[in-house]
């Protein structure tokens, strides 16, 4: 039941009873502790719901889902994947094509990481051939990182992409959202992390991000670009270090197989080998063995 704006449930809220309060739907955004700045964006967009806006979560809703330690979500990021739930359940929803890579789609042999591949494919529903990719190499500031990003173009190639349909871009601030929604890929490389989510934020070229996730683009990570997928590359609480949380959990590439998980953590950390991929659905996450 879509009891609230944010993915909060208000039903079982331990103040409902106490307050008299309606809940931010019923009040029209104003609920016993005031009015909600989050209930008042909602309606004044005409969504029922967080989970119907294009750029989830936007500011607002992270600092209210992840970063508030005394009222925020336990655990982090409960309230998005609620409203998820409430919009796929609505019909209002792209499912997730999310695709996050320690290392891409080959072995440094050049012999495909088949099960991974295939789930890209799946998750493109359309040959190959006729998919358009915006290909962003900004993570790759050294030359080995660059070399990687060369590996990674060709690598899209093998699987059937033709060249002249990979378009590179620097986010450099350049792409307007019409333009960015002509791709059906944005495919990130590896290299510095920080570097890459400090221009992402700089240029808003997280809400375009956003905008194409919630119109049924694919997303594939490589390293760096998987990890700024997470909802946080730093600490949890930093807001300045927040990812585009198209996976609810922390990530960490080019881990050994016996590599241990922080356990200390407000959310799940996953590590990825080099053989490894992470495929995100409306229902969570699964790890693809290449």
């Amino acid at each position: 039941m879509i009891d609230s704006r944010c993915g909060l449930h208000c039903t079982v809220c331990e103040w409902k009873e106490s307050t008299g309060c309606g809940g931010c739907i019923e009040t029209m955004g104003h609920p016993f502790h005031g009015e909600c700045p989050i209930a008042i964006c909602c309606q004044n967009k005409g969504l029922v719901h967080c989970g119907e806006c294009d750029i989830l979560p936007c500011d607002k809703l992270y600092a209210y889902s992840y970063l508030d330690t005394e009222h925020g979500d336990k655990p982090p990021g409960a309230r998005m994947q609620v409203c998820r739930h409430w919009a796929a359940e609505g019909g209002k929803s792209a499912r997730p094509n999310v695709l996050l890579t320690s290392a891409g789609f080959e072995n440094m042999d050049g012999s495909l990481k088949a099960n991974i591949v295939d789930c890209f494919r799946k998750m493109l529903r359309m040959p190959a051939g006729d998919a358009k990719v915006l290909f962003i190499p900004t993570a790759a500031v050294n030359s080995e990182a660059k070399e990687m990003a060369d590996w990674c173009r060709r690598e899209l190639i093998h699987i059937g992409i033709l060249p002249e349909h990979i378009a590179t871009y620097d986010i450099d601030g350049s792409l307007s959202e019409n333009g960015a929604y002509v791709y059906d890929v944005i495919y990130f490389t590896g290299g510095d992390t920080g570097f890459l989510q400090k221009r992402i934020k700089e240029t808003g070229f997280d809400l375009i991000i956003k905008k194409m996730m919630h119109a049924d683009k694919v997303y594939v990570g490589v390293s760096a670009g998987s990890i700024i997928a997470t909802p946080n590359i730093g600490s949890p609480s930093d807001e300045s270090t927040a990812g585009l949380c198209l996976v609810n959990a922390y990530l960490s590439v080019h881990c050994t197989a016996n590599m241990k998980p922080r356990i200390d953590l407000p959310l799940p950390q996953i590590n990825l080998t080099d053989q490894q991929a992470l495929s995100v659905s409306i229902n969570g996450y699964q790890v693809i063995e290449g």
